[in-house]
């Protein structure tokens, strides 16, 4: 069952959908704002854009879907104001899909990005696992090393795609 035909189901909300860039800028332009909008990441970079309009019109909250394993997007929908993503199988084949990498990290590895992804400081991060802040810097580093980027939101980004934290 599509996610919309789900949620009109419950009589409680109001659904609009655009298949097109064009019926989106007609929904923002001809309609009140709501409280939460799905924008699915398949529009492209034209989906930035329609995120900021929405806030802007009014709209409480954005989400995009992420039909696809690529965090640049949902990066950059961030960037324009989205509050989260919903991730999910391609709606159409051709929709770019990456393949899953195994990092070898190790289970303390893990803890720490997870942590990370919680946006939590080293500091906070060694006080919550019992170790230092530099234990967990140098944690970070071969995080790092290990996904090929020294930026915080990449090693998230990474992290999310390969499946090593929900």
């Amino acid at each position: 069952m599509p996610l919309s035909d789900a949620l009109r189901g419950n009589g409680f909300v109001r659904v609009l959908e655009a298949d097109s860039i064009a019926e989106l800028d007609t929904v923002i332009a001809g309609e009140p704002a709501g409280e939460l909008a799905l924008i699915s990441l398949e529009f492209g970079p034209a989906a930035d854009r329609v995120i900021e309009e929405l806030l802007r019109a009014g709209w409480f909250r954005a989400l995009v879907t992420v039909p696809f394993n690529d965090s640049g997007p949902v990066i950059r929908a961030f960037g324009a104001g989205a509050s989260g993503f919903l991730r999910g199988a391609p709606a159409r084949p051709e929709a770019p899909n990456e393949p899953v990498i195994d990092y070898h990290l190790s289970e303390r590895e893990i803890e720490v990005i997870r942590l990370v992804a919680d946006g939590r400081s080293n500091r906070w991060v060694g006080q919550q696992l019992g170790v230092s802040m530099l234990t967990v810097k140098s944690h970070m580093a071969r995080i790092s090393r290990k996904f090929g980027t020294g930026d915080r939101a990449h090693i998230v980004g990474r992290a999310l795609r390969a499946g090593v934290i929900r």
